[in-house]
């Protein structure tokens, strides 16, 4: 009997010298991020875009809610993850997306693509930049979308894109990442 009540009391002992259990983690906001592109109403040339976002909710698919953020009055040609992602300064993890819509279908909010310019070079051992801009993202999925387009074996992208679109896109030098270049 006293064997038994000895064990339980080094039970007991042990248990208060347990490593205290993890403080479960905050649940990470996720943000799905859209830019929707095509080409102006009527010029054959101008790429005009808009920004959407939205809350990524109880673990759903992040495509299906890019394409729930693109749609509306938009018509959809070609729906693209840039591979971009970024964490932001208020705990958010953002998945970008890049929207071709059908040439026209952008009106009232749509705007002109700003310069696209190559971001600043950063430090290498810290490599998110101190200022993401709109335009530096913006950059990252249209040259994922031109690489796309330059390795499109079976003409699919091209095909979904159609002429005017492909077009545009190949004066961009298609990279999965770097700066952006005119060729």
């Amino acid at each position: 009997m006293w064997a038994l009540a000895a064990l339980a009391a080094l039970l007991l002992a042990g248990q208060s010298h347990a490593t205290p259990r993890a403080t479960p983690p905050r649940s990470t906001r996720v943000t799905v991020e859209v830019f929707v592109v095509a080409l102006a109403a009527g010029d054959a040339a101008q790429v005009v875009f808009t920004r959407r976002e939205g809350r990524l909710e109880g673990g759903a698919n992040p495509d299906v809610r890019a394409r729930d953020l693109a749609t509306g009055e938009t018509e959809l040609i070609l729906l693209n993850h840039s591979t971009s992602w970024r964490w932001e300064t208020d705990g958010r993890i953002v998945l970008t997306y890049l929207v071709w819509a059908s040439a026209g279908s952008l009106r009232a909010a749509a705007r002109p693509l700003p310069s696209l310019q190559p971001p600043a070079p950063t430090d290498p051992l810290r490599p998110r930049r101190a200022q993401i801009r709109e335009s530096d993202v913006l950059a990252h999925g249209l040259r994922h979308l031109a690489f796309l387009l330059a390795v499109d074996r079976d003409g699919a992208v091209a095909d979904a894109l159609g002429p005017r679109a492909a077009a545009a896109l190949a004066k961009l030098a298609p990279d999965v990442a770097g700066e952006l270049r005119p060729h």
